[in-house]
């Protein structure tokens, strides 16, 4: 019940959104989609992070073992929903072709096809939960180091910080002048309920080496080598 009070740091961000066409040329970034994938419906899906009262009745939250798993369903649930959405007519087209495959084949063991994702986005900001949280879904999504650096330099600096980890991993990309006009940016967050979000943004315009974020102090000690 005490677990996440070691799990967790405090951290926030604030982001300023218009719909307004007068701000375009004034916004970083455009907002080009958005998926929410919400499986709170199945039990244990529910109750993996849940606020409880323990046997003294004190309340806290309770991790369950179940967490990893049901995180990973979620990710496949949105991703799902999401590739349709983002991904070139062949990476569909394999995709859609796995997903039949097992369908029809009704074999639980056939190996899920992980579309290059790296053909749609240049940059990835993942939820920043843990070491094993990363290395999951550099695994899942099929990426490598360097794609996970923004998120495992978040982590060592600010600890888990929660879905607020995406926008310093954002603030990373800043600083480090890695935004060029044109990029395209997918942000994954987990959260309890359990549910995984996806938001794709475009870069509006090069930022160079932005320093008014959290980063302003240390970028140039990273990134390091984090097993």
């Amino acid at each position: 019940m005490l677990l996440p009070n070691c799990l967790f740091r405090m951290g926030g961000a604030s982001v300023l959104l218009s719909n307004k066409k007068c701000f375009r040329k004034q916004s970083k970034y455009r907002l080009l989609h958005v998926v929410r994938t919400h499986i709170g419906s199945f039990d244990k899906a529910y109750k993996c992070i849940h606020e409880m009262e323990d046997s003294e009745g004190k309340i806290g939250i309770s991790l369950s073992k179940d967490l990893p798993n049901i995180a990973r369903q979620a990710l496949k649930a949105n991703i799902h929903a999401f590739a349709l959405q983002v991904l070139p007519l062949t990476e569909v087209f394999f995709f859609l072709k796995n997903v039949i495959k097992k369908v029809v084949s009704k074999r639980k063991d056939t190996k899920p096809y992980v579309p290059n994702f790296k053909r749609v986005f240049k940059h990835f900001c993942v939820h920043a939960g843990g070491r094993g949280v990363i290395n999951n879904m550099q695994t899942e999504l099929g990426l490598t180091w360097q794609d996970m650096e923004p998120s495992r330099m978040t982590l060592h600096r600010f600890g888990n910080t929660s879905s607020s980890s995406l926008w310093y991993e954002l603030s990373y990309l800043e600083a480090k002048g890695m935004m060029k006009e044109g990029d395209r940016i997918w942000q994954i967050a987990l959260g309890s309920g359990f549910k995984c979000n996806s938001a794709v943004w475009m870069c509006n315009r090069n930022i160079t080496n932005s320093m008014d974020g959290p980063w302003f102090d240390c970028i140039d000690r990273y990134p390091i080598h984090v097993p």
